[in-house]
C-alpha cells in the first residue's frame, strides 16, 4: 500500500512539471519534444490536436515516461489520453492499464483496468519477505487522481505477494487515499490462498513513507477456557517522530471486554518514558468442573504501568515508575506473562537526582506494597526521602578521605486486613553519617582499608518497655569500624603454545578478611522495626567475615587481525561470618538465608558461589549456603544461559538455538519443607530467521505441580506469515479460582510491511 502511495507520489510530481512548461497554445513544438521513441506514426489532426500511434512513448518529467498505442494531446484543454497497453514507469515501478486520461495542469486523471507493482524500499522489515526484496502489487477498475494529494481506487486490491498465485490479497470496494497521511478502505475482504479469511466494512489504513505509520494493526484471535472466544485490535497512532500512541480493545466472548492504551515519548537518547492505562469490565461467568458450578463475579479493575527518564539540564535527572493494579486477581486470571501473573507486589515512585562538584543530593517517593491475599497487603516505603552525599575529600593532604551522607524520610509501614489498617508503625526519620576511610596499604598484592561511621539517627515514634510503638522520638547514636582487607594475591600465568584458541592463562588467588565492630546503642530495645536494613544493627557486637575466591582468566589469540581478549571463565568464592552476637545473624544481609533462619546462631551460613563464563555465549552460575548448625542445606540456586548453535561465521542471520534455564531449592530449617521452582525457555530460529519456535516451562516442585507450559511458534513466507501460541496455566487450589486450568490458544497474520500487536495480557509471551 505504501509503494502504491509513492507511484501516486510521482504522477504528484507529473502534473506539477506540466503546470511549470510554457503554454502549449502559443507554442506547441514542446509537446513535440515530448515525443522520445522514433517508432510508430506521428501527425496533428488539427491546431488543437496531435496524436501519436504505433509504440508511442512520452517523458514528461526526468525518469517518469507513459507508453501507449496511441497516445493524444489536446492543447486547449492541456490533457493527455493513452489507450491501449498503457504504462506508467519511475524508478520505483510502473502502473498498466487499458486507458488513461490525464490533465497536465490541473493534475487530475484516471486510469481504467489498472495494475502495478511497486518496491517498498528499506522502510520494512525485510524478514518479512523472505530476504528478499519487498515489493507490492495492486490493481483497481479505475485508479480516480482526484487532487494534488488525494486518489481513489474503484473495486480493486493489493497484496505483497508478488506471484502469479498470491498467498493473501485485500479487496475493497473503494479505498480514499491521502498521500502521506492515511487510506480508508470501504467494504474490505482479507483472502488467504484465494479463501476469503475476515470481512471489515471500513478499515483505516497507514500511508506514510515510514516505519511509524498511523493506522490499525492487524487483530489477533484467541481462545481460552477462562476468556473462550477472543478478538484483539490496537490502533497505533504516529503522532510524530518521537511520539506516538496505541489504542487497544480486548473482546471475550465469556468473560467481558477491556479497553485501554499506551503512549511513549523520546525526546532526546536519555529522556524518555512510556505510560500503560487498561481497564478490564468482567461480566458474571460460570465454570462447570467435575460437576460443581463456579460463579465468577461482575468486577471491574484497572491497571497503571509506566516508566519516565528525564533530563533538565546537565546536572539534573528525572525519573517515575508505576505498576499499579486494583484487583490482583485479575492479573492472576487473565495475564499470559509469567512474571506479570505472579507479581504480588504495586508500586508508585517518583525521583529526582542533582549534583554539584562533590554534593550530590536526591529526592524519592516510593510507595510499595506487597499483597499475601487479594485482601491483605504491607505497605512500606520513602514517602517523601531527602537524601544529600558529600564525596570523599582527602583532608590536609593525608591519606585520610572524609564524607557525609545526610537522610530525612517518612517510612510507612502498614498491615492491611480487608481493606482496612489493622497496624500502622509508620515514623519520620532524620539520620546524618559522617566517616573517614583510610587505606593502610598501597601494595598491588595487598589492598587494607579501614573506615568508621559516627551515625545520629532521630526517630518520630519509638517502642516502649512491652514493644508497642508509641509517639515519644528517641535518639539513636553509634559508632561502626570496618576493616576490609584482600590478600596477599597469589598470581599464576602461563603460556599455552599448544591451545589453538588460547595463548596464555592466570590463576588468581584472593584470600579476602573484614571484621565489623558497632558500638553499643543505648536503649536499643526502643529502636522501632522498620524495613530499612541500615536500622536493624545491634550494638555491641563485632562481625568477622573470611573468605576465599578463586579467578582463573585466558587471553584469546587474535582472530582474522584482531585483537586479543581476557576473558574471567571460572570464579569460585567461599565465604563465612562469625558473629559476637548471634541476633547479628538475623539482620546479615549477606546471606539469602538471614531473615528465615528458624534459630539464633553465632555462626552464618558456609556461601559457594560459582561462576563459569568459558565464551560470550555459554554462562552459568549457582549459589549455594549450607548451614553448618544442623540446619543443613538452606539456599541452592542456579542459572544457566547458552547459544546450543552458535552463529557461523560470515552468516548474518544463521540457525540459532539458545536457553535459558533457572533453578531455586530453599529449606529453613531441618523441620521445614523444601521450596523448590525451575523455569527453562528455549528457543530456535532457522532459515534467516523466517522460522522460530519457543518453549516456556514454570515448575512449582515442592507444590508438586507445573505452574505454567507454553509453546510459540511464527513462520514467515515471502510476503506474509502466521504467529501462534499455546498455553497452559495451572491456578493453585484454594484461591477461589472458578477453574482449575486455563489453556490458552492465540493467533495472528503476519502480512508484510502490515503490523502485528500483543494485546495487553501479553499474547504471544510479549507484554
Amino acid at each position: 500500500m505504501r509503494a502504491l502511495l509513492t507511484l501516486l507520489v510521482c504522477l504528484a510530481a507529473v502534473s506539477a512539471t506540466a503546470q511549470t512548461a510554457p503554454a502549449p497554445a502559443a507554442a506547441p513544438r514542446p509537446f513535440l519534444d515530448l515525443l522520445t521513441s522514433g517508432a510508430g506514426k506521428f501527425e496533428q489532426v488539427d491546431a488543437n490536436h496531435w496524436r501519436w500511434t504505433g509504440n508511442a512513448e512520452i517523458e514528461p518529467a526526468p525518469g517518469i515516461r507513459f507508453f501507449a498505442d496511441e497516445i493524444e494531446l489536446f492543447i486547449r484543454e492541456n490533457e493527455l489520453t493513452a489507450t491501449g497497453n498503457v504504462v506508467f514507469t519511475n524508478p520505483e515501478g510502473q502502473i498498466a492499464a487499458e486507458s488513461a486520461e490525464f490533465n497536465l495542469g490541473t493534475g487530475v486523471g484516471t486510469f481504467h483496468q489498472a495494475s502495478g507493482i511497486m518496491t517498498l524500499g528499506g522502510v520494512v522489515d525485510r524478514a518479512q519477505f523472505a530476504n528478499q526484496d519487498p515489493d507490492v502489487y495492486f490493481y483497481g477498475e479505475t485508479i480516480e487522481k482526484l487532487t494534488n494529494r488525494r486518489y481513489r481506487i474503484a473495486k480493486g486490491g493489493f497484496t505483497t505477494c508478488v506471484q502469479p498465485t498470491p498467498r493473501w490479497e485485500v479487496t475493497s470496494g473503494k479505498v480514499i487515499i491521502n498521500l502521506d497521511d492515511y487510506a480508508i478502505a470501504r467494504n474490505m475482504l482479507l483472502r488467504v490462498k484465494g479463501v476469503p479469511l475476515f470481512y471489515l466494512p471500513i478499515i483505516y489504513y497507514p500511508i506514510q513513507d515510514d516505519d511509524r505509520a498511523t493506522g490499525f494493526l492487524l487483530p489477533t484471535y484467541g481462545a481460552s477456557t477462562l476468556r473462550g472466544q477472543s478478538l484483539s485490535n490496537a490502533f497505533f497512532w504516529a503522532i510524530n517522530r518521537s511520539q506516538d500512541a496505541t489504542i487497544f480493545h480486548d473482546w471475550y466472548t465469556r468473560t467481558g471486554q477491556g479497553l485501554g492504551g499506551e503512549y511513549r515519548y523520546m525526546s532526546n537518547l536519555s529522556s524518555s518514558g512510556t505510560l500503560r492505562y487498561y481497564r478490564f469490565s468482567q461480566h458474571t461467568a460460570q465454570f462447570t468442573t467435575n460437576g460443581k458450578v463456579t460463579t465468577l463475579p461482575a468486577s471491574t479493575s484497572q491497571r497503571v504501568q509506566g516508566a519516565l527518564t528525564q533530563t533538565l539540564g546537565p546536572t539534573i535527572r528525572m525519573r517515575a515508575r508505576v505498576d499499579y493494579f486494583t484487583d490482583i486477581i485479575t492479573q492472576q486470571l487473565y495475564q499470559q506473562n509469567v512474571a506479570y501473573a505472579t507479581q504480588p507486589y504495586r508500586v508508585v515512585e517518583a525521583g529526582m537526582s542533582a549534583g554539584v562538584g562533590r554534593l550530590s543530593t536526591s529526592l524519592q517517593y516510593l510507595r510499595s506494597e506487597l499483597f499475601s491475599n487479594p485482601t491483605n497487603s504491607f505497605v512500606y516505603g520513602n514517602t517523601p526521602r531527602l537524601t544529600s552525599s558529600l564525596a570523599p575529600q582527602m583532608l590536609f593532604g593525608t591519606p585520610i578521605y572524609a564524607s557525609v551522607n545526610a537522610d530525612y524520610a517518612y517510612l510507612p509501614n502498614r498491615r492491611v486486613q480487608d481493606g482496612l489498617i489493622s497496624l500502622d508503625n509508620s515514623l519520620g526519620r532524620v539520620d546524618i553519617a559522617p566517616a573517614l576511610r583510610v587505606p593502610l596499604s598501597r601494595l598491588t598484592y595487598l589492598s587494607i582499608n579501614t573506615s568508621a561511621t559516627q551515625r545520629t539517627t532521630y526517630y518520630t515514634r519509638s517502642l516502649n518497655e512491652k514493644g508497642v510503638m508509641t509517639p515519644e522520638g528517641l535518639v539513636r547514636n553509634y559508632m561502626s569500624v570496618r576493616t576490609d582487607i584482600i590478600g596477599p594475591v597469589l598470581t599464576r600465568i602461563w603460556d599455552t603454545p599448544d591451545n589453538r584458541s588460547t595463548e596464555r592463562m592466570k590463576h588468581v588467588i584472593e584470600p579476602t578478611f573484614s571484621i565489623d565492630y558497632i558500638t553499643a546503642i543505648q536503649d536499643q530495645a526502643r529502636v522501632p522495626p522498620l524495613t530499612d536494613v541500615s536500622d536493624n544493627v545491634v550494638g555491641g557486637a563485632i562481625r568477622t567475615t573470611y573468605g576465599l575466591n578463586n579467578r582463573l582468566f585466558y587471553r584469546s589469540r587474535p582472530v582474522d587481525g584482531g585483537a586479543s581478549q581476557t576473558r574471567e571463565f571460572v570464579t569460585v568464592g567461599l565465604q563465612q561470618t562469625y558473629y559476637s552476637d548471634a541476633l547479628s545473624s538475623r539482620s546479615d544481609t549477606t546471606y539469602q538465608s538471614a531473615s528465615g533462619r528458624p534459630n539464633l546462631v553465632d555462626l552464618s551460613p558456609v556461601a559457594l558461589n560459582v561462576r563459569v563464563s568459558p565464551t560470550a555465549r555459554v554462562d552459568a552460575s549457582t549459589r549455594l549456603e549450607y548451614d553448618v548448625t544442623g540446619n543443613g542445606l538452606q539456599v541452592l540456586t542456579a542459572g544457566t544461559t547458552a547459544q546450543l548453535i552458535p552463529a557461523p561465521v560470515g552468516v548474518a542471520t544463521p540457525s540459532t538455538l539458545s536457553t535459558n534455564v533457572a533453578y531455586s531449592r530453599t529449606r529453613y530449617g531441618s523441620n521445614r519443607p523444601a521450596s523448590s521452582y525451575l523455569s527453562l525457555s528455549t528457543t530456535a530460529k532457522t532459515l534467516q530467521n523466517r522460522v522460530s519456535a519457543q518453549y516456556a516451562l514454570n515448575w512449582n516442585i515442592s507444590a508438586g505441580y507445573i505452574y505454567s507450559q507454553s509453546v510459540m511458534g511464527s513462520y514467515l513466507a515471502q510476503c506474509c506469515g502466521v504467529q501462534a501460541d499455546f498455553q497452559t496455566i495451572n491456578y493453585p487450589s484454594g484461591l477461589g479460582f472458578p477453574i482449575p486450568s486455563d489453556r490458552r490458544f492465540n493467533f495472528s497474520f503476519v502480512l508484510a510491511g502490515l503490523g502485528t500487536f500483543s494485546n495487553f495480557f501479553g499474547a504471544f509471551g510479549q507484554r
